[in-house]
């Protein structure tokens, strides 16, 4: 698989443009426009791993585009399916080379849609470009990670974007809601290249081969994500709600 690495998780939030973490715990800097799905964001940097901070802006564009065949797959359509409930809708997984991991995602037998060629605008006018590969999985009761390529190396966004890093702050692990352990550990197992480092009765814990990054699969009675953050500065664990989320905290 194609040197996949974690890239960043998106929060669904309302009313974006007055949004702060409690306490300002983490700091968020300004995203841009997405035109073409009437979204727009706010970032929250670790590192290049990142939280999206994501809000509508036009809603009935959205809704129209969710109609089309890139649409019904992406993550925007989570938001509609979830009637604008707030809280974690999925993650992104990076790429150096979208169209050979298409390749190899479909001699698997797993049908993609893409990759889409996208951009950001923000306030200044400058631009961001990216592509993005989704899984054929419509209807999957938890919403499938996604593929991000940028257009840029990660050296080069690293230099563009070190001063919005928070460096007391680490994203350790996701948490993975399921009412199909079985089923996701084996799908992501097989379509991710994903190892089985640990595995008990409660949880199942996934890593891509070349990242430190955990996916915890655990069962449940709803289909959902939870995130878990270092915190060098801490001697003890907290946990933070906010907008529908749940932030975890570990010393």
């Amino acid at each position: 698989m194609q040197n996949l690495k974690f890239d960043h998780i998106i929060h669904y939030i309302k009313h974006i443009d007055e949004f702060q973490y409690p306490g300002e715990i983490l700091k968020v800097v300004p995203g841009g426009l997405h035109n073409r799905y009437g979204t727009h964001n706010k970032l929250a940097y670790t590192d290049l791993a990142y939280i999206e901070l994501i809000g509508v802006n036009d809603e009935e564009k959205l809704k129209k585009v969710i109609k089309t065949n890139e649409g019904r797959v992406s993550f925007i359509a989570k938001i509609v399916q979830d009637n604008f409930k707030q809280g974690f809708k999925t993650f992104a997984l990076r790429t150096d080379n979208i169209d050979k991991l298409k390749d190899e995602l479909e001699a698997k037998g797993v049908e993609t849609v893409g990759p889409i060629q996208m951009g950001r605008e923000n306030k200044k006018g400058e631009q961001t470009s990216w592509q993005l590969l989704y899984l054929n999985q419509p209807h999957a009761d938890l919403k499938p990670p996604f593929f991000i390529q940028w257009n840029k190396t990660e050296e080069e966004r690293k230099a563009t974007l070190e001063s919005k890093f928070q460096p007391q702050f680490k994203i350790k692990a996701i948490e993975v809601q399921t009412t199909d352990t079985e089923q996701v550990v084996n799908q992501w197992r097989d379509w991710f290249d994903m190892e089985v480092i640990e595995s008990d009765n409660d949880v199942t814990i996934l890593k891509l081969p070349q990242e430190a990054i955990e996916f915890r699969i655990r069962k449940a009675r709803k289909n959902g994500y939870d995130i878990v953050i270092q915190d060098k500065e801490t001697e003890a664990p907290y946990n933070i709600t906010t907008r529908g989320a749940e932030y975890h905290f570990l010393p």
